[in-house]
């Protein structure tokens, strides 16, 4: 009886054994079977790839570069070299001419009018600082990148990463107009032990520091500005004309290039240069400069600007400041107060405060470069929004990215966009005049706080960079700002005379020894 049981169990084992072997030897086929498929396929696929002619070659995806990530070894150093080159071209060319969407998506306008995303999705490559060290206080620091925007000059900071960039240019922008920012500006920034941006600083010079620090209750970026006290110093610049204003100007080491800019635009508006300027005619321009410790600050400021020539006559401007100086009144305007750009748009707001510019940038939400349509002006939700000129009322409507929309025609068929309102004071088929109001500034749509944008499309449909375009807050001072105005004008004609008399006494100065009280006069 044992022994049967033995043979029996025997007889099992062997079964199984004999089992296995041939699955295992069927598996091994199938697999071989298969390889030799997809051999065979690529074969295939090779071959006709060689055959254009018969069969047109699909196009490949673009490869996808993300500031944080190097390319994939597929891409080569003349794809990287080429991409690199065409995302300088756009920088390059930003406000001149941008799609206004990618060939492959017709309805993208419809979806969102602000923006479009870069076609082929290709991202800025940022190569980071390796030798960076904190200071003393634990400060990473960094410089503002030419043609870029303060996103890309944070991704160079080691550590610093594509969530800290756009939480601090998102916390800064309603504060600090980036449209401002220039190449070579100082920043730092410092990170907690969680690795969290702690503080940032961005200084412009050197008596301006816009700071961010995290607030420990709402662990949000709190904005905080520090100015430096500074001494104001007036000078006149004054001089001949020898061939034109501009030239002559240009030769003078102690013109900038913004003083040169400001004058010839102010006086360009009240001389007709092409016609009446004449070999001898003399310009005269009072400034304003401001020194902290003996060193001049950047940014000085145009106050007063004349002309007088044989054929021109006498013209002359005046700066008006209103007590905010981010107003919309804050220009240049003859003694009558009108304003020396009359036939330029009126601006859309009250007060100016640019958070995000017309051209290439990353979108402060989904964080992906885009070409931004139009600019966005911070303000306070209820803020009265203005018409930039005459026009009908095409639109008035709600979309899920543009918020609350308005859209006027204009006579010469330029359209203008006003997106993200609180509320409307017009209805569509309304006419209205230029700084009617129109709306309220609000936060509807896609938004990261409450503000205007303002787009502008040219009767080609082109789509216009608004900083580019003339605008003014009024073409004339109203009676409510015409008293301040008056009293502003008797200030810098003091100035003027003042100044001139001193530049005199200096003059005097440095010929040498002055008889009586002359060194009194300036102790």
């Amino acid at each position: 009886m044992d022994s049967d049981k033995k043979q029996i169990v025997s007889f099992l084992v062997f079964a199984f054994v004999i089992l296995t072997v041939v699955f295992i030897v069927l598996l091994h086929r199938t697999s071989k079977n298969e390889q030799a498929a997809a051999e065979k396929s690529d074969q295939v696929g090779k071959s006709e790839e060689q055959k254009p002619a018969e069969q047109p070659k699909q196009q490949k995806p673009a490869v996808k570069t993300s500031p944080e990530t190097s390319p994939k070894p597929s891409e080569t150093a003349d794809e990287k070299h080429r991409k690199n080159a065409e995302m300088r071209e756009n920088e390059e060319t930003v406000g001149d001419a941008t799609p206004e969407s990618t060939p492959s998506e017709p309805q993208k306008e419809a979806e969102d009018i602000e923006s479009a995303e870069i076609a082929g999705g290709v991202d800025v490559e940022v190569v980071k600082d390796k030798d960076a060290t904190a200071d003393s206080e634990g400060f990473l620091h960094g410089k503002i990148l030419p043609k870029k925007g303060i996103e890309e000059a944070l991704l160079k900071v080691p550590g610093l990463q594509l969530k800290h960039a756009m939480e601090i240019s998102n916390a800064i922008r309603y504060d600090v107009d980036l449209t401002q920012i220039k190449a070579g500006e100082d920043f730092k920034v410092k990170f907690d032990k969680e690795g969290n941006v702690e503080e940032f600083v961005y200084y412009p010079d050197i008596v301006t520091f816009h700071i961010l620090k995290r607030d420990p209750v709402e662990k949000k970026l709190k904005y905080t500005a520090k100015i430096l006290p500074t001494e104001r110093r007036f000078r006149i610049i004054e001089g001949r004309i020898d061939s034109t204003l501009n030239e002559s100007l240009v030769k003078r080491d102690d013109v900038t290039r913004n003083i040169r800019a400001v004058t010839v635009g102010i006086l360009e508006c009240i001389v007709s240069f092409s016609t009446d300027a004449r070999k001898g005619d003399e310009y005269r321009i009072l400034v304003e400069d401001r020194y902290y410790k003996g060193e001049m600050v950047p940014g000085s400021k145009v106050l007063y600007a004349s002309y007088r020539g044989k054929q021109a006559g006498f013209s002359e401007a005046f700066r008006y400041e209103d007590e905010d100086p981010k107003s919309a009144f804050n220009a240049h305007y003859t003694d009558k107060g009108k304003a020396l750009i009359p036939s330029a748009m009126r601006l859309p707001l009250d007060t100016i405060r640019v958070t995000s510019p017309f051209g290439v940038r990353r979108h402060p939400i989904t964080g992906k470069m885009v070409t931004h349509h139009g600019v966005d002006y911070g303000a306070p939700v209820g803020t009265p929004v203005y018409a930039v000129a005459p026009g009908k009322v095409i639109e008035v409507k709600q979309t899920p990215l543009g918020g609350k929309q308005v859209t006027i025609n204009h006579a010469d068929n330029t359209k203008t966009y006003y997106l993200h309102l609180s509320a409307f004071n017009v209805s569509v088929g309304t006419a209205v005049s230029a700084r009617q109001r129109i709306a309220s500034v609000g936060n509807t749509g896609r938004s990261t706080g409450p503000h205007l944008h303002l787009g502008i499309k040219d009767p080609k449909g082109n789509w216009l960079n608004p900083l580019k375009v003339k605008m003014i807050a009024t073409p004339q001072l109203d009676s409510k700002r015409m008293p301040r105005f008056k009293n502003q004008m008797k200030e810098i004609l003091s100035l003027l005379e003042n100044t001139a008399q001193y530049q005199e006494w200096v003059r005097k100065y440095d010929e040498g020894p002055q008889p009586g009280d002359f060194y009194q006069q300036y102790k």
